[in-house]
């Protein structure tokens, strides 16, 4: 007795659902991913006895300005020190509560830093914070 084999149509992979599965996968890596934010410039910072954290980085603006007094405002580059009122300007229109944090190399001459605060003042921009990394507490 001989046994033949049939041959039929090859197995077929259903392609009906395929458009949800594709569009779940879409919408669930759209959620999850989180963009990372400009690092700025490379600075180092001074350091502090007594400081204190930011609890939240929601109504918060950068500005770096390194020891060969680069400045960078968020993302933007600034190359002249009225850049600074106006992107401050704008910003503080579109978000009252804003706090501009100040990441400012401790080798920085103070005259730039010292620009730098009468065109944030100039602009309306009152609430500054300055960075500074934790230093152990003295030993008096």
């Amino acid at each position: 007795m001989k046994f033949s084999r049939k041959r039929g149509n090859p197995a077929v992979i259903p392609s009906a659902s395929m458009s949800d599965i594709i569009f779940t996968l879409l919408l669930f890596f759209m959620t999850v991913t989180v963009l990372k934010k400009y690092e700025g410039l490379k600075v180092n910072i001074p350091e502090a006895w007594k400081t204190e954290k930011l609890m939240s980085k929601t109504h918060t603006s950068f500005l770096w300005i390194n020891d060969q007094e680069q400045i960078v405002f968020d993302d933007v580059t600034i190359t002249g020190l009225d850049d600074i009122a106006n992107i401050a300007r704008t910003k503080i229109e579109a978000d009252v509560q804003l706090i501009i944090f100040l990441r400012v190399d401790r080798h920085t001459k103070m005259g730039m830093l010292n620009d730098v605060q009468s065109q944030l003042r100039n602009a309306g921009a009152l609430r500054v914070i300055y960075a500074t990394s934790s230093k152990p507490t003295p030993n008096y």
